[in-house]
Parts: C-alpha cells; structure tokens; sequence
C-alpha cells in the first residue's frame, strides 16, 4: 500500500518508480506472455470519488524484470530497476475531436496493454502511471501517478528488450520536457510528446536460462518504435500458474493500488485521493479449460 495518497511531483523522487511509499504484495499475479491485461482504476478508500477525476494526460506502462534468477519481486527495489516501455496513449483522435485517453478513464473505461508475447519467463514489475497535466504549464506542475503489480510471467519465452530499450525511473524524465512543462489549455490542439522512451523492441535469447544478454541472437523481434508524429508518438509461495485460455478476473490487489489520482478536474486542484486496480487478464490461446480466479496482488516495493 502507498504510504500517501498524494501524486508524485519530482521527477527526481524515488517514488517516482511505483508510488508513495509503496511496499511489497504478498503474492506475484501469474501471467503468460501475449495476455491482455485491463487495468481499471477505482477507489477503495471513499465511494463518493471512486472513479479517476481528470481528463488531461497521458498513460504510460513499463515492465521490469526483478533479476535473472528472481522468484518474486518482494524486496526488490524498483527505483534502481531497468525498465522497457510496452505501451503509451495520450490524446485520442476521431473525426470530431482529439480527447485525452484519461477521459475514457475518468468515465470507468479499463486501459488495457498487452504482455510481450515472446518475453522470457521470470518475476516482473509492472508499472502503470498516469501524469496529470491541469497544472504542467508551470514547472513542477505535473502530478505524476505511478503504481506497480508483481507479476510472475509463465511459458517459455526467449524474449528480453533490446539494447538501450530500457531506463531508469527516476532518471527517464525531466522537469523541461515537453511533455512533462505543457499547457494543454490555452492551445487545446498543440502537438503533444509523450515523455519517457519509444515503446521497447525485443532480441531473443538462446534459452530463457540464459536472458541475462550474454547470449543474444541476432534476430530482433516484436513491434518497431513508432514513428514521433502528432498523431502518435507526438500526439498522443506462488498460486498455480493459470493456463492461457479463458479470462481471468482477479479481484482488487492487496497492496497498493495500479493508478492514484487526484480528485477534481478543477486545474487548480491538487488534492489528491487513492485509487486501485482490478486486472483482467484475457491469455494467449494454447491450452483450454476453465481458469481458476486467482488472487492480485498489489504493486511491489519502492526504495
């Protein structure tokens, strides 16, 4: 659980890596690579603001692998983890407007990403985050809202990010970037750039033993970065593994929550609530048979 409901505002923070304070679930989520997973935010702490109140960021989720050999990320601290982006929405567009994805949230809607399908078996961080941009015209502005999820990722993967694919959080994002000191009020349609890295490619490994990158291959898989234009990059004890077949509805984490928020769209508004997650994870197809519901955990350990 987050120590604080308050958002993140120094890009510099430790927290920055999975929220205020954050300590360690009981349990890591077991997962099969190319799962789709629904991040929901609701609020477990008041029923008269349980939905995300502001309309106007992006979303950004990372994954990070918590060591080689790792059986759990319990413990491990995130603010020195090697992260790789996997997936990034800011604004929207249709033929009648271009809306911010976090209107979507704020009227209930899940965000869902997909796990890397080739991704190499292991204990992972995976860290979603909203920033918060009604006060980001002026520097240290943006309220930036992180939280992690342990999860195990099952199968047989040989997948592990490219070179120079992942960062440091903090370290990944400035107070000047544009998309962290950005006015999205007084020019509605401004081009915007989502901060952080590109969306990460992936090399294989020639056994998922040996992932640690002494024995990569030379084929490079996954999806390209995309391309920086203002309609996108510029715009915009373990349970028992569960087989990839039906969807899986896990109930809120423990812990802390997926996504905090702050609870008016007011820009002058900086107080903030907590919010938390339910994941639901529709697996890649292989084997059939019914999934049992499995308990979720809540973001891992920060500093």
């Amino acid at each position: 659980m987050v120590s604080s409901d308050s958002p993140v505002t120094n890009v510099s923070d430790p927290d920055l890596a999975c929220g205020l304070g954050a300590t360690d679930a009981a349990l890591d989520a077991p997962v099969f690579p190319g799962s789709s997973i629904n991040l929901t935010t609701v609020n477990v702490h008041s029923a008269l603001a349980a939905k995300w109140p502001h309309e106007v960021g992006p979303v950004l989720t990372y994954m990070a692998s918590c060591g080689t050999n790792a059986s759990t990320c319990a413990g491990f601290n995130a603010s020195v983890a090697e992260w790789f982006k996997i997936a990034e929405d800011a604004r929207q567009r249709s033929p009648e407007n271009a809306s911010w994805v976090q209107e979507l949230i704020m009227e209930g809607d899940a965000y869902n990403v997909t796990i890397p399908a080739g991704l190499k078996p292991g204990a992972y961080l995976i860290r979603n985050e909203l920033i918060g941009l009604q006060n980001a015209m002026a520097p240290g502005g943006a309220e930036f809202f992180p939280s992690c999820t342990q999860l195990r990722i099952l199968g047989n993967g040989t997948e592990v990010p490219a070179p120079n694919n992942t960062v440091r959080l903090p370290g990944a994002y400035n107070v000047s970037d544009p998309g962290i000191l950005f006015d999205a009020y007084t020019d509605p349609d401004k081009p915007y750039v989502i901060p952080g890295p590109r969306i990460a490619t992936f090399v294989n490994v020639t056994s998922p033993d040996e992932a640690n990158g002494t024995s990569i291959s030379s084929s490079v898989s996954g999806s390209p970065p995309p391309p920086a234009s203002p309609s996108d990059k510029a715009d915009d004890a373990l349970p028992a593994p569960v087989p990839p077949s039906p969807s899986l509805n896990y109930p809120p984490p423990s812990s802390a929550p997926t996504s905090l928020h702050t609870p008016s769209q007011d820009p002058a508004s900086t107080t903030p609530t907590v919010s938390s997650t339910i994941l639901t994870s529709e697996s890649a197809p292989t084997p059939t048979g019914e999934a049992p519901l499995v308990p979720l955990p809540g973001p891992a350990q920060g500093p």
